[in-house]
């Protein structure tokens, strides 16, 4: 009986499956550098808007002396705050939109080319900017608390059918978001500036 259990055992031992060395670890892609601004836990939308915005920057921006007047400093934090929803709408371009911007250092759209999901992340930018903005008195900045209100002024339609986008570099270091309305002659608006920071001046960079 104990020769039949020990010659069981030993089979059971030999079929018993070998474990698998294990496998290496995946090799880790370089981190994004990100803005100190930077949500906590940035959509694929940022991060992607970040890959191509912090790889223009050219050099380091020059950094502007501290605001001293406090409605001043108070309108640049508001400002600020409204930076992720702007590169959020960044981040939705598409590839050959990408490429063209990154090629040329400029893009212009139009509000009606827009896809669902571009138009989407634009109206959220729109949100977030009156949200901060609102009640924010003797603005020093050129831009309004509602950019729907200033669009609508400048004979925006309902739909923004006739609103023009323009991505545009600036320096090495800055991309300008710019709203303009067209005009019944085809003519364009004044500029309405928006932004999407400074590319340089307040990214951290990890040590490799």
């Amino acid at each position: 009986m104990l020769v039949l259990i020990a010659l069981a055992l030993s089979g059971c031992a030999e079929r018993r499956p070998q474990r698998e060395p294990a496998r290496p670890a995946p090799a880790q892609k370089p981190a994004v550098p990100l803005p100190n601004w930077a949500p906590k836990n940035p959509s694929p939308e940022f991060l992607r808007a970040a890959r191509v915005l912090t790889s223009m920057a050219e050099r380091p921006a020059q950094s502007d002396e501290p605001e001293s007047d406090l409605a001043a400093r108070a309108a640049s934090a508001r400002y600020t705050r409204t930076l992720p929803a702007a590169w959020e709408f960044f981040g939705t371009l598409s590839d050959g939109q990408v490429e063209r911007f990154v090629a040329t250092r400029e893009l212009r759209l139009q509000v009606k080319d827009l896809s669902p999901k571009q138009r989407a992340a634009l109206y959220r930018y729109f949100e977030v900017w009156r949200e901060q903005m609102k009640g924010l008195p003797e603005r020093p900045q050129e831009w309004g608390a509602d950019w729907l209100v200033d669009l609508y002024k400048f004979g925006a339609r309902e739909d923004l059918s006739n609103v023009q986008i323009e991505f545009l570099v600036r320096g090495s270091a800055r991309v300008a978001m710019i709203l303009r309305v067209r005009q019944p002659d085809g003519g364009l608006s004044p500029r309405l500036p928006a932004g999407l920071g400074d590319l340089a001046e307040r990214v951290e960079r990890k040590p490799k």
